[in-house]
């Protein structure tokens, strides 16, 4: 029993100071390292492929028919010409009915 009683009382001293002991604190930060070089260039990529082409556009409108055009003024009346003369021994008179003119025997 005296053992028993001697190795319960080392336990519980172990016990008392493992939980007692604190972790050691980490040292200071060091300095931060230099900066990576720069990596090389990627390759061109590939082209794109064609594009499609685009629908056809919608037969337009048919136009309006045009208007008739206007009939054209009929032209001016000459004027009368003058009356040939009389032979000779003759001379001009006018008809007071119908207004003509013709040649009379002197």
């Amino acid at each position: 029993m005296k053992i028993s009683l001697g190795i319960a009382v080392i336990g519980m001293v172990l016990l008392s100071t493992s939980c007692m002991t604190t972790p050691t604190q980490p040292g200071p930060a060091g300095a931060p390292g230099q900066a990576g070089a720069v990596g090389a260039t990627g390759a061109a990529g590939q082209a794109g492929d064609a594009g499609q082409s685009g629908a056809m556009g919608a037969t337009g409108a048919t136009g309006q028919m045009g208007t008739m055009g206007r009939t054209g003024q009929p032209g001016q009346t000459g004027e009368q010409g003058k009356a040939a003369p009389c032979p000779a021994g003759q001379h001009r008179t006018t008809n007071n009915d119908t207004g003509k003119v013709s040649c009379v025997v002197d």
